[in-house]
């Protein structure tokens, strides 16, 4: 089945952009390299065909593809529009995305609190942290999906960061290196690599003789 669409962003450095679907308002991801048309280059409004494929993640691409008119000028009111839109749903996604972190963040203080209380801290750790990692990887994604769609509203660095430091180190790191995400920004790595330390020296803290001594005082319904 044979799709169209209107190119709304196009790196022509890089060759690669985006293109919304006229049929299912989706925002697709399209590369110079499946274009049928060797010799011409897309430009921002440019009217595209193509095909509807799935890359290596199982994301669906615009692949291969054709130019079918090149009227950027006067698609310019069309292509305003269909940003704005899609700005206006990338910021509600962050909000979104922000919102459920949130109460992620009220879900581990209270299970945190609970545990010293009860004295079950040491066995409700590893489970706080595979879900904490789960969540921060999640979360990588999210802001990476963002960055990709060049929303104006992103998660902000000490989210990523508090999200590690609580115990979710572990997937933010497999997340830099699968997603290709704040790996390369040398401040962050640097605060990444803090609050791994500091994360493992609290551990450690909490399982020598003093942690435990200080877990046992705070268990007071143990």
């Amino acid at each position: 089945m044979q799709l169209s669409g209107t190119v709304v962003y196009w790196h022509d450095d890089k060759g690669y952009g985006f293109v919304v679907c006229d049929q299912t308002t989706e925002k697709l991801f399209f590369h110079i390299r499946d274009n049928t048309q060797r010799n011409l280059r897309p430009q921002n409004g440019d009217r595209l065909q193509f095909s509807l494929q799935q890359d290596h993640k199982g994301r669906n691409i615009a692949a291969p593809w054709q130019l079918i008119s090149a009227n950027a000028k006067t698609n310019t009111n069309q292509i305003a529009a269909t940003r704005s839109k899609l700005k206006l749903a990338g910021e509600r996604d962050i909000a979104h995305t922000n919102y459920i972190a949130l109460i992620f963040r009220i879900i581990v203080l209270v299970a945190v609190i609970l545990g010293l209380l009860f004295g079950k801290l040491l066995y409700v750790l590893p489970l706080l942290y595979i879900e904490a990692s789960l969540f921060t990887y999640w979360l990588y994604k999210a802001d990476k999906d963002a960055a990709i769609a060049r929303h104006g509203s992103r998660l902000t660095e000490e989210s990523l960061q508090l999200f590690s430091l609580i115990g979710g180190w572990p997937g933010a790191y497999i997340a830099q290196q699968k997603l290709a995400h704040k790996r390369s920004k040398r401040s962050f790595r640097r605060e990444f690599a803090l609050v791994i330390l500091g994360n493992s020296l609290l551990i450690i803290c909490l399982l020598s003789p003093w942690g435990q001594q200080f877990l046992a005082r705070m268990a007071i319904w143990a």
